[in-house]
């Protein structure tokens, strides 16, 4: 089967068996990293779900906010 021909659902289903494996290889892989990491991804989590929950902003909106703010992140780290 094509990617092409599968339903809405079909992907939506994906999505969610993928971020289930995400969400479970994060826990695993967490324990290798220190605190600083643990507080950046955290950072970024909790900023996501802080977009999501408001329901008049567009997944447009939260997705070009999300970059610009993980980008200066990502940078300022990098020049640490």
């Amino acid at each position: 089967m094509s990617q092409n021909s599968l339903s809405d659902q079909d992907l939506l289903d994906q999505i969610a068996d993928t971020q289930q494996h995400f969400a479970g290889l994060m826990l695993e892989r967490l324990p290798e990293v220190g605190r600083r990491e643990h507080e950046l991804y955290l950072a970024v989590l909790s900023k996501m779900v802080i977009k999501l929950e408001q329901p008049g902003k567009s997944m447009r909106q939260i997705a070009q906010e999300m970059f610009a703010e993980v980008a200066s992140m990502v940078m300022g780290e990098m020049g640490r």
